[in-house]
Parts: structure tokens; sequence; C-alpha cells
């Protein structure tokens, strides 16, 4: 089958060149934040039916027709999609659309829509709850799940409410996510492309056995739980140890039920989400994830100059130093803000990332960073 080889081909070819770029970060955690909506960035638009490169990967994706109206995005911030494409409305409303493959540590559907629901600032869900809102969705000649959720909130502009569609295909060890995310009414525009789009994608013979599966060769077998959750920018890589160290959790912040990979989630106020994410020894520079972060809230990537002066020292005890991250969302995004704390360890790196409204985490600064000085490893 052409789809799941090509993706794994993706993926490998992915893993490998993160290997040697130092902005790459090693990933060990089921993420929050899968490929998040950012600012629709006016990119190169590609011909709707050519299967191109992977710029990042070097490999090249499996054809699919891509809608009218749908422009090719640069993929900067962004090195695990595969496809990035958007839409932009004349008031410039907009929809970013995004294609994600991962291995077996993509985490379960429910973690997944769960962390989609967080996004639109929806309260979580029970895995009882799930099957009432999963529909089936045709991906080429295979099947897969969709899934549609709106926010209650206007949380656009203070005015527009933000929609989510995504669709999950998994194949051969490989989970394929299809996400359309932005404002309410241009999603559900959208959404007959969106399908049509999936049935477009070139999955080959349903019938034909998977070359990506056991058997087949180690450049194209589905990826090994080294493979990157969503979002994130790095070969996973798990931890000597889920151990996790002591700190002073602030009045108020309370402790969330463990998710698949998560070490701690705490819930902060109405709406903020705190998470403590672990990382491989080797987990490099910062730039790749302050960038992801930076696209979740409608902001430009930063150079690896610019790093610098969009980053800040934070000194902990015993002469550490944590880099401190302030970023606070533009256009759409304008009513959101992610906190968030990167520590370096000998064994692993560990980041704190705090993220909701803009006012709410404004007002936690001072007592996340009390947080963040007094955790003892």
């Amino acid at each position: 089958m052409r789809f799941r080889p090509c993706l794994a081909v993706v993926v490998t070819a992915s893993l490998a060149a993160t290997g040697c770029k130092k902005e790459e970060i090693q990933v060990y955690q089921a993420p929050k934040d899968i490929a998040s909506a950012g600012a629709v960035a006016s990119g190169t638009e590609m011909p709707a039916t050519s299967p191109h490169a992977n710029p990042a990967a070097g490999a090249e994706r499996p054809p699919w027709t891509v809608p009218d109206g749908w422009k090719e995005k640069p993929r900067e911030g962004t090195s695990m999609r595969i496809a990035s494409y958007g839409v932009t409305a004349p008031d410039g409303r907009s929809v970013d659309i995004s294609v994600v493959p991962l291995g077996p540590v993509a985490g379960s559907e429910l973690d997944n829509v769960n962390r989609w629901r967080r996004e639109l600032k929806l309260g979580e869900i029970s895995q009882v709850d799930l099957a009432g809102l999963t529909t089936s969705a045709s991906i080429g000649t295979m099947a897969g799940k969709l899934f549609d959720m709106v926010g209650d909130q206007p949380t656009l502009d203070g005015k527009f409410k933000a929609r989510t569609v995504a669709a999950i295909l998994s194949t051969g060890g490989t989970t394929v996510f299809f996400k359309m995310i932005g404002e309410d009414a241009l999603v559900t525009e959208n959404k007959p492309k969106f399908l049509a789009w999936l049935k477009s994608v070139d999955t080959g013979d349903a019938s034909a056995p998977s070359t990506a599966s056991a058997g087949a060769p180690a450049s194209i077998a589905a990826p090994a739980p080294s493979a990157t959750p969503p979002g994130m920018a790095g070969p996973v890589v798990a931890p000597p140890s889920t151990d996790l160290p002591q700190w002073e959790v602030p009045d108020g912040w309370k402790p969330k039920a463990a998710t698949t990979m998560r070490l701690a989630s705490f819930g902060v106020g109405a709406d903020g989400d705190l998470s403590v994410v672990a990382l491989g020894p080797g987990a490099g520079g910062t730039l790749a994830n302050v960038n992801r972060w930076r696209g979740q809230l409608g902001l430009a990537s930063l150079s690896e100059a610019e790093l610098a002066t969009g980053t800040s020292a934070l000194s902990l005890a015993g002469g550490q130093t944590a880099t401190l991250v302030d970023l606070t969302g533009a256009g759409q995004f304008a009513g959101r803000k992610i906190l968030a704390a990167i520590i370096p360890r000998p064994d692993r790196t560990w980041f704190y990332k705090l993220s909701g409204d803009a006012a709410l985490v404004t007002a936690e600064k001072d007592r996340f960073v009390k947080f963040i000085k007094s955790v003892k490893y």
C-alpha cells in the first residue's frame, strides 16, 4: 500500500534528520499541543495534485488533491508536520490544516480528543462519552475516525468561537492525524472540502498487504516508539525513570489525572493548564519548541540569532539556570498566553508549561516562577 510506507519513510527520515540538528529536541511525553493552529501564513501555493518532497525529511508524502482555496504553508517551527495548509477569509478569520504521522506513542484517542478540547477551552470527557462524539471518515481506501468539536466561548479576538475537525487513521503501527482548526464558521464552511481531501489521499489498494507492517524493510517500517508525538520536535527517548522531583505546589493549583505519558499536570484557575514534560539527555537547544509555542499563539518564528531576545534566564538554587519563555498571542489568539520554563539536567531536560487565558496566566506568573524555583531533583 502506497500510503503507509510513504508516511513511514517521512517519519523515519525526519527522525534521522533530528539527530544532526541541535535545535531539534528529544521528547518524552504525549504532548498537550498537537500542531495547534497558528496564524495562517501566506506560503507558496503548490500544485493541487503534486506529491512533493518533505523539505525537512527529504521524503515524499502520499499524493492527495488539495482543495481550492487552501494554500500551502511553510513548515518553519512545525518540523513534524508533513503538510500544512491555511485558509484566510477577507475579514482576517483563518483556518489551519495539518498532517502529522506518529508511531505507537501517539497516545489514545481519548487523550488526543481531550487535548483538542482543552485547546477549545472545553471540559474533558470520559471514555464512555467518547463513543458519542466519534464518527467514521473515509481516508483514501481506508476507514478513519472523525471528531468535530466547537468551543462554547468566543476565544478568537474575543468575538469568534473556535472549531476543530480532526481525523485519525491508524495503519501498520503508524497513526496519522489530519486536523483543521480555526474560526467556527470558516471551519464549518471548509469541512466538506476537508472530507473530500481525506478521500483523495492515495492509500493504495485496501486489499493489498501493508508493506509498513511486520516484515517490511527497516527503512520503511512503521516508526518504533522513538517517533515523535504531535507538535513536538524530535524523537521520543524514554527517560531513566519517571520519578518526579519535589516541588511546592501553589494554593489553588489542582493535580489532574495522569495521561498516557505526562509526568504531571495541574489545573490552574478557570482554564489554565500546567504540564510537566521530561526529555532525553540529548535534548539540544530550545528553538524548535519556542517556535512551536509561538505558532500556537499566532506569532512568527524566531531565528537562532533572535532566540536570546525572545527568552530570559531564571536563576535557580544550586547555580542552575532555567530558560523562561513568556508569550502572548496575537491576532485571533490575542486572548491566550503561554509561560514556560526549560531546565536542563545531566540525565534529561525538564519542560514546565502553563497555558490559558492571557489575564489568568499573567496573574499566575509570580506563582509559576516560585513553583519553578521550588523544584528539587
